[in-house]
């Protein structure tokens, strides 16, 4: 068994399919919901997650049934994680759903909301460590796919620091290839990233997008805890010891030569990353990104 299915299962007991399902679909769909209920879980398509995406935002949720495919809504997460898309199907969205409906409140004990960050976490790391090459696709980036996953994370749970603790540790060339990228982000002016050159019409692309998030949720930023940790640990000295510490990992891997010119560059740009780390919880809180100094994926 993934590693991952036996991670998320166990979380839940290793839930049997419920014997009967009461719970009444938002869009009506009872038939479908009841066909998701009986069909192995290792056989759920990810897509037929529609129907419970809707039910997480909007009803009144049955334990057996979420106990049941909220293991599958968590490996639908992670995939969507490591192949740089949304964790959308139609018109429902992961992110959005457990936000509207305080799903992790209301559904989770509090050892099982714990175990259930620690998943995101590990997901998170795992992404991570296989983020190498500075490869830039225009909009196609894939790291585009964690810096916006982040900041999902940080809207709809409160324990932000789990990831970034892990990251920068700094374990393995994978994470310090995604430290470099993001502190790049806080680096150069718009249009003079060495690692994500400027938007074109042709192959969009242009800044790391350290505002923006892959989620449907239009009303919220980070939550406070989040931001409040942020600005406690990231500061000036933090990027300056942080980039050097990275480039120092990568001396012997293919991505030092790039490294090594985003560390020369940074000594012209500090007063910019001093203002930066500052608004960067601030903005993070709001997800305002009309006055921003960083675009979304695509966009400049």
């Amino acid at each position: 068994m993934n590693p991952a299915w036996k991670q998320a299962r166990s979380i839940f007991h290793n839930s049997a399919p419920p014997r009967e399902v009461w719970e009444k679909q938002f869009d009506f769909f009872n038939d479908e919901l009841q066909r998701l209920c009986s069909t192995a879980w290792q056989e759920i398509d990810f897509a037929d997650l529609w129907f419970y995406y809707h039910d997480l935002a909007y009803v009144e949720l049955q334990p057996e049934v979420f106990s049941y495919l909220f293991p599958v809504c968590l490996m639908a997460w992670q995939d969507t994680l490591t192949k740089n898309v949304s964790c959308a199907s139609g018109d429902a969205e992961f992110h959005y759903a457990v936000h509207q409906g305080k799903v992790f409140d209301k559904m989770l004990k509090a050892g099982q909301k714990d175990k259930v960050f620690q998943f995101f976490k590990d997901a998170f790391i795992t992404r991570l460590d296989q983020e190498r090459g500075f490869i830039y696709l225009g909009s196609k980036t894939p790291a585009y796919g964690w810096m916006c996953r982040f900041n999902s994370l940080g809207i709809v749970m409160p324990r932000i620091d789990l990831l970034w603790e892990s990251w920068w540790t700094l374990e393995t060339p994978g994470r310090a290839v995604a430290a470099i990228q993001y502190i790049s982000g806080l680096v150069y002016p718009p249009g003079h990233n060495v690692l994500f050159p400027a938007w074109t019409p042709e192959h969009g692309g242009g800044e790391p997008p350290l505002l923006a998030h892959d989620s449907r949720i239009v009303d919220s930023g980070w939550m406070k805890e989040n931001t409040d940790f942020l600005h406690g640990v990231l500061s000036r000295e933090f990027v300056v010891e942080k980039l050097r510490d990275a480039v120092t990992l990568l001396a012997h891997e293919s991505e030092h030569e790039l490294a090594r010119q985003v560390e020369r560059d940074l000594p012209r740009h500090l007063a910019l990353v001093e203002r930066r780390v500052e608004e960067l919880p601030v903005l993070l809180g709001r997800l305002d990104i009309s006055d921003a100094w960083c675009a979304r994926p695509g966009e400049n």
